[in-house]
């Protein structure tokens, strides 16, 4: 690995007459980003699955990858469930390309119908949260260059803190930090960090994508009687019938949410492929995912 930086040379000058010419003082500049080895402690070890999306579909839904947890060494990748029973192990390999984003090479035990290396990429999100993605099929295409669930790729959002659990009483009012928003299967943030957020008042919310404007935005009521949780949207930025994908033109947009913990959110709801004929409550999504139609978001309380 190489390493580059800066480094600042200061010469304190002596005059004949002895006095000292003052220094002048250096301005900060930008931290030199950590080497491969100072950054893979933060990606080793054990971390929890907040998501892992693959062919369109979240695996969280089904009740064996609940609570599941991945294990990280420099050579295998293991995703076992909370009982311990293996979900999937590869040997792999890591290589820092530029922090806080890694390449990884997953070779399945037992190998793939195509003998093939899983080719994948890896960021660290936060200090705290790593992306993982690798390509399932058409290894031709190469390494995938977006964090991506779909037909062709697998989508691992991992946390090192283990869920708690769910509040008493979910209040969704506050700041939250976007951890993941998919549309179409594909991560938004693409393979950086984000300081995306989404702030939820008593009857309004905004997603924030910067300090500057609001992406998506209305206002929302929720019906604690019905499982999953759901959640209605009154659609009003972008306006009603426009936007790249056009909100309904009735500002009605269905989701379904839920407290994984007290500081941790997911939500779905759908974009796309409704009739306006049809009744309003044939729009929820059954689940949380993402793919032609639906979009999910995975949330939580900003860290310190």
């Amino acid at each position: 690995m190489i390493r580059t930086g800066f480094m600042f040379l200061v010469c304190g000058l002596a005059m004949a007459c002895g006095t000292a010419v003052p220094v002048m003082a250096q301005k900060p500049g930008k931290s030199t980003p950590p080497t491969a080895e100072e950054e893979w402690p933060s990606i080793e070890g054990k971390w929890h699955v907040l998501l892992g999306h693959e062919a369109d579909k979240n695996l969280l839904d089904r009740p064996e990858y609940k609570r599941s947890v991945v294990t990280i060494s420099d050579k295998q990748l293991q995703w076992s469930a909370a009982d311990g029973k293996p979900l999937f192990a590869a040997a792999c390999t890591w290589k820092q390309v530029a922090s806080p984003q890694w390449e990884v090479d997953l070779t399945p035990e037992g190998g793939t119908p195509e003998a093939a290396t899983l080719p994948g990429i890896a960021t660290l999100f936060d200090k705290d949260i790593l992306k993982i993605s690798w390509r399932r099929k058409n290894f031709e295409k190469g390494r995938p260059t977006i964090f991506n669930g779909g037909a062709e790729q697998a989508y691992l959002l991992l946390s090192r803190q283990p869920l708690g659990n769910p509040p008493a009483k979910p209040d969704l009012v506050g700041e939250w930090q976007l951890l993941t928003v998919l549309d179409d299967a594909n991560d938004k943030f693409g393979r950086g960090r984000s300081t995306s957020v989404a702030a939820f008042e008593a009857d309004s919310f905004a997603w924030k994508p910067t300090k500057q404007g609001v992406n998506f935005g209305g206002g929302y009521t929720v019906d604690h009687s019905t499982r999953p949780t759901r959640i209605k949207f009154n659609i009003n930025v972008p306006p009603p019938g426009t936007g790249a994908t056009p909100t309904p033109r009735d500002g009605f947009v269905a989701g379904v949410v839920e407290f994984l913990d007290e500081d941790t959110v997911q939500l779905c709801f759908r974009e796309s492929g409704w009739r306006e004929s049809a009744p309003q409550d044939s729009r929820y999504p059954q689940g949380f995912f993402s793919d032609g139609d639906m979009n999910m978001w995975i949330f939580r309380r900003p860290k310190p």
